[in-house]
């Protein structure tokens, strides 16, 4: 099976997650929950996963990494049963807690054998396939939920589809054929006693500027994301269903952009592309702030989830190759919660804020955090055998408008050519099945 059990599971697990993710904080909403509860549902669950993920991570250096892989996708499907029929906002936070906590087995796991599972030289255009899988289940997902929330809300039959979609994203791992890796001798004691050893990371320059950026900009991101959705119903007098199109919208502009994202990480390297998506992404809650109708929110969504798409995929990539192949999965933990306690503090003083003096502040406080994050991403190092002619031609000012202008413009025209490729060569094949058929 190798890369097709990530590419199948990816689907039906984006399936199911877009079913819930989106509508999770208005769940809450209708269960009574105040702004501070519903980022605690963000932070508890997110906080206590990074943890447990230290501790999984050692596990996979000496058991196989598949098993953590199914299992943990088994325990994150079999929790929505208990989470449908609660009551209590506190409940539901707990529930999902203990969840995260127990699916968090899969992560380094996954993580890990998708980059033993993938050569260097094209893990962009892989990675842009295996988003393209997921996008596509996401978004049939999040349309889906919008139909059925917005015509029956939460009926235990929702979460029972949930379920099942998860269950089955795993059955695509029972045949697959992990690949080699170093076995190591210790035993379990010994392995657990490596699981806060930070050591190996923190003496790597590249990963500890990384880790820094990352750090940074998921605090900025985090203390507004729970409440984008929240923001909609209460201020904008959305509904389920525009939180849905939304979501649904910005799926599509990645799935879009997914594959030309990945052949231009190859081309251009991690560090533009990831400069050149932060622009719009900054602006993301701004936007929010600034709108005085859910309509702009549509038309935002397709700048700000293609720009995510080129991010996540060049971050992905880029964390690849610097991290150290041995003892990689618990390298991958360790990097987790070094980068994830940010994102998980955030949306409970985003709450805090948000009661004292309204949602609107916090989403100006992450505009101007995320705009100073770029700081930390321009001092990443990374060394790129090519830059094609017009990109670059101004000496490297930090901040430096000419320079910011020039790389983002060149890198997303570049991105529109590339989809613009992808899009003539769709044609060709269907052009190319239609002759196949009248011979």
């Amino acid at each position: 099976m190798g890369i097709k059990s990530f590419y199948n599971s990816s689907f039906l697990r984006s399936l199911a997650e877009g079913l819930i993710n989106p509508f999770l904080p208005v769940f809450a909403l209708s269960l009574g929950a105040t702004k501070i509860l519903i980022g605690l549902l963000s932070t508890l669950p997110n906080l206590t996963s990074l943890f447990s993920q230290l501790f999984f991570g050692s596990l996979t250096e000496i058991l196989k990494k598949k098993l953590f892989v199914i299992v943990g996708g088994i325990f994150w499907a079999v929790f929505w049963i208990p989470i449908a029929y609660v009551s209590d906002p506190v409940h539901l936070v707990i529930l999902i807690t203990i969840q995260s906590v127990l699916s968090s087995m899969a992560i380094p796991a996954w993580t890990s054998l998708l980059i033993q599972s993938t050569p260097s030289y094209k893990r962009g255009s892989i990675v842009g396939y295996l988003n393209t899988f997921s996008g596509i289940g996401s978004f049939i997902g999040t349309l889906l939920a919008g139909v059925i929330l917005n015509r029956f809300g939460f009926i235990p039959f929702f979460f029972y589809i949930i379920f099942f979609l998860g269950l089955m994203s795993r059955i695509f791992f029972i045949s697959f054929r992990e690949p080699t890796s170093p076995v190591y001798s210790y035993k379990i004691k010994e392995a657990l006693k490596r699981t806060f050893d930070f050591s190996v990371l923190m003496r790597d320059k590249k990963i500890l500027n990384f880790v820094k950026a990352i750090t940074f900009l998921n605090f900025a991101v985090a203390i507004a994301g729970p409440f984008f959705s929240v923001y909609i119903i209460e201020k904008l007098g959305g509904t389920t269903m525009d939180i849905a199109i939304i979501s649904a919208i910005g799926v599509i502009a990645a799935i879009i952009f997914y594959r030309s994202w990945g052949t231009l990480i190859d081309y251009l390297g991690k560090k533009t592309i990831m400069l050149s998506c932060l622009i719009p992404i900054c602006f993301i809650p701004f936007v929010y702030a600034i709108s005085n109708n859910v309509f702009w929110l549509y038309v935002y969504a397709i700048v700000a989830q293609m720009s995510w798409a080129g991010f996540n995929m060049a971050a992905f990539t880029y964390l690849s190759d610097i991290i150290p192949k041995e003892r990689t999965s618990s390298h991958i933990a360790s990097y987790n919660l070094l980068t994830g306690l940010s994102s998980s503090a955030a949306p409970f003083f985003g709450g805090i804020i948000a009661d004292m003096v309204g949602i609107w502040i916090v989403f100006i406080i992450s505009t101007l955090l995320r705009i100073s994050s770029m700081y930390f991403f321009d001092k990443l190092e990374e060394r790129v055998g090519f830059k094609p002619k017009g990109i670059f031609k101004f000496e490297f000012v930090p901040f430096e408008i000419s320079y910011r202008i020039e790389t983002f413009v060149s890198t997303y025209s570049l991105a529109l050519h590339q989809v613009k490729k992808e899009s003539v060569k769709l044609i060709d094949f269907r052009k190319y099945l239609k002759n196949l058929k009248k011979k």
